[in-house]
């Protein structure tokens, strides 16, 4: 009897739950909708520009909610990237053939007559300090100290706050290659080929054998430090034990930063080749070729890796496959990095006549396109069907309307049937609009249309 109404106990406890599991089964069957798509997504379109005098050097950065970059007049711009307008100007004694660098507060740029400047976020000169030597490296901030090395060999370590020297290293080569930083070690390269590891005053720890110059910067992932050689070989070396992981012969040296993802590693080569490797042990996972030689940093934008070389296109990948996801062609050659400021993806292109620059906010592109079955003017009574198509929505809505004057009638409400049918049965002049809408976006698309009673 015990066993008996346990079952059924247990019989009655399912019967009272099938329901639920029956009603939320549905769910579970239901397909999976992607979510709203995110990033950058083609086609492209421009949504303004902000001209600039010069022609910009490399990069144009972010620096927090507005951007910055320098010309070859001499001058570094701050601009709002929300109002899409420039908020100061420096300009420094002589022109400048860096792009400037991001500190903590500052930021630092350096002109032909290898004097370095201390600005604050504002544009104003908080220090300037002209070096006997000739800066051959890009600037780095670490700790509050300002680290650089020149063609002679030297490696400075200035106070960030004022610029004075704290001391100076003598490598056994040029320091093409900017800085890294790992704990309290400093790392850099010099073109004889060698890793020097030094202490935060300047003593030297260790050095490691290369085999070629380093001129790219190196980027520190983790514990590994990731560069490109002179003699075309891609290195990954582990800081923690101090020796090389890896390395492979490439097509190409790099002159750019190479990025990385969560498990690859990406650089542009001398030979306009993007190449992607696996970062653990330096497999090739795909390799793609880019229009032209690139001297400008990659952008990678959530799933998908952005290039720009010195031609009008600019390409996109995707991550894992190299896959080709858009390319936008400008109107000039690209001559900066692309850049990406949610919504936008910013390039930057440069008039040789007027010698003035732009910097391009791109979007992406929205069009509404509605096509009639015949062309006005129609008869009455003759059937015509109106289809639209979109370009920059996802999972859009139809609405189709009627328009006589001012007068304004939904004939077919919002759904996803893209198409409409008219039988007219009054002559005059109509406009026949679709709005198109989604989660995000909005747009519509109109046709004037004439009725007559005996169509030509």
């Amino acid at each position: 009897m015990i066993k008996l109404f346990g079952r059924m106990k247990k019989f009655f406890f399912l019967l009272v739950l099938f329901p639920f599991f029956l009603l939320n089964s549905c769910s579970f069957l239901k397909p999976k909708i992607p979510p709203y798509p995110t990033g950058i997504i083609f086609p492209l379109e421009e949504a303004s520009r902000v001209i600039y005098e010069g022609e910009i050097i490399k990069h144009v950065q972010k620096m927090g909610e507005n951007l910055c970059f320098s010309t070859d007049k001499g001058f570094v711009y701050c601009l709002d990237g929300a109002k899409h307008e420039i908020l100061w100007k420096f300009q420094a004694h002589d022109s400048i053939s860096n792009s400037p660098f991001l500190g903590q507060e500052r930021l630092y740029v350096f002109d032909r007559t290898n004097t370095l400047y201390g600005l604050d976020r504002k544009g104003k000169v908080l220090w300037e300090k002209k070096i006997e030597e000739s800066i051959s490296s890009e600037v780095r901030e670490n700790q509050e100290k300002v680290y650089f090395g020149t063609e002679e060999g030297e490696f400075f370590a200035l106070s960030a706050s004022s610029g004075e020297e704290l001391w100076r290293f003598k490598a056994g080569g040029s320091v093409s290659a900017a800085a890294s930083f790992f704990g309290n070690l400093i790392v850099f390269g010099s073109d004889e080929g060698k890793l020097y590891f030094l202490d935060q005053k300047g003593r030297l720890q260790e050095i490691l054998e290369v085999g070629s110059k380093i001129q790219a910067a190196p980027l520190l992932d983790g514990n590994c430090l990731y560069f490109s050689s002179d003699d075309h070989y891609f290195h990954c070396f582990d800081l923690n034990k101090r020796k090389r992981r890896w390395k492979i012969k490439t097509g190409g040296k790099a002159f750019v930063s190479p990025v990385a993802s969560e498990r690859r590693i990406f650089f542009l080569g001398s030979n306009s080749v993007l190449t992607c490797l696996n970062k653990k042990n330096g497999e090739l996972l795909w390799w793609k070729a880019i229009p032209s030689r690139s001297f400008y940093d990659l952008e990678i934008i959530g799933d998908r890796i952005v290039a720009s070389s010195l031609s009008p296109v600019l390409v996109c990948f995707d991550l894992k496959t190299g896959e080709e996801k858009g390319k936008y062609e400008a109107s000039q050659e690209i001559r900066s990095n692309p850049l990406w400021y949610p919504p936008y993806l910013l390039i930057n292109l440069y008039d040789f006549q007027k010698k003035e620059g732009s910097l391009v906010f791109l979007k992406k592109e929205i069009k509404v396109f509605l096509t009639p079955s015949l062309q006005p003017p129609q008869k009455m009574g003759q059937e015509i069907s109106f289809s639209a198509s979109a370009v920059g929505f996802y999972r859009p809505k139809f609405e189709f309307y009627l328009k006589i004057g001012e007068k304004k009638e939904v004939v077919q409400k919002e759904s996803e049937k893209n198409s409409w049918i008219w039988f007219p049965e009054r002559e005059g002049a109509y406009t026949v609009g679709v709005k198109i809408s989604d989660e995000k976006e909005k747009s519509e698309a109109e046709i004037p249309f004439e009725i007559t009673k005996n169509c030509p």
